[in-house]
Parts: structure tokens; C-alpha cells; sequence
């Protein structure tokens, strides 16, 4: 009997697929309220920060899912490990000169980099609370 193909046609495909649009709404927020609170130049790296962490939050996507559906077996983990680092030391490397040159400030830059953690420690709390809802 042959087996299907994998596809990213699945509940966590469209899980992926809404914790991407709460990203950028909270991309929004953020970016919003820092222009409204702080200075422009304040939002500004709020606006940098989360624009680098939504890049870095696709692209590992796109690395996962061509891990997780590969066409060829042969040496797909060294490429997705090789990938990661090379990412990492490329927004390590941004991140520096950014901060260095004094092109953001760097608190504005940590709020927007936490564009993708917001996103995810919500989504966690509502599904907690929607399994504590069904306990109960």
C-alpha cells in the first residue's frame, strides 16, 4: 500500500497559520502604542525590533516544515541545524550594528523582538483557559 505525502494541509497548519496573524496584530499594538507612549524614535525600534523577529519567526517556519516534510532523507537535520545557526549569527550581527551605530534604542528594539513571544505566551494562556473552562 502507498503512503500519502505529507502535507501541511492539518490543524497545525492552520495553527501556524493563525499564530502568524495574531503576530502581526501584535506587531500592531505594539508598534502603535510605543509611537503614542514614546518618542518616534522609541517606536522606530520597537517597529525594527519587530519587524526582525516576524522574519526570523517565518523563516524558521519555512526551515521547520521542509525538516518535517522532506523530499529527500539524506542529511536534512545537518541543513536545518546549519540554517538556524547561520540565521542566528545574521540577526546576531544586525542586532549589533544596530545597537551599536545608535540607529535604535535598544529597550525599543527588546519590545519589538518580543513581537512572537507575546504572541505565543497569549495563545498559551487562552488555551489554559479554555481547557480550565471545559474542566469546569
Amino acid at each position: 500500500m502507498a503512503h500519502k505525502p505529507l502535507t501541511m494541509q492539518t490543524p497545525e497548519a492552520a495553527l501556524m497559520k493563525g499564530l502568524w496573524w495574531a503576530n502581526l496584530v501584535t506587531f500592531g499594538v505594539l508598534s502603535a502604542g510605543a509611537f503614542i507612549v514614546a518618542d518616534w524614535r522609541s517606536g522606530l525600534s520597537v517597529v525594527v525590533g519587530g519587524l526582525i523577529a516576524l522574519l526570523n519567526y517565518r523563516l524558521l517556519q519555512r526551515t521547520i516544515c521542509r525538516t518535517l516534510l522532506p523530499r529527500e532523507k539524506k542529511g536534512v537535520l545537518s541543513r536545518y541545524l546549519t540554517k538556524y545557526y547561520l540565521r542566528f549569527l545574521a540577526t546576531a550581527v544586525v542586532l549589533f550594528f544596530l545597537v551599536r551605530q545608535g540607529l535604535v534604542e535598544p529597550l525599543g528594539l527588546l519590545v519589538g523582538l518580543s513581537v512572537v513571544v507575546v504572541t505565543i505566551f497569549a495563545w498559551g494562556a487562552r488555551q489554559a483557559f479554555k481547557l480550565r473552562k471545559e474542566a469546569f
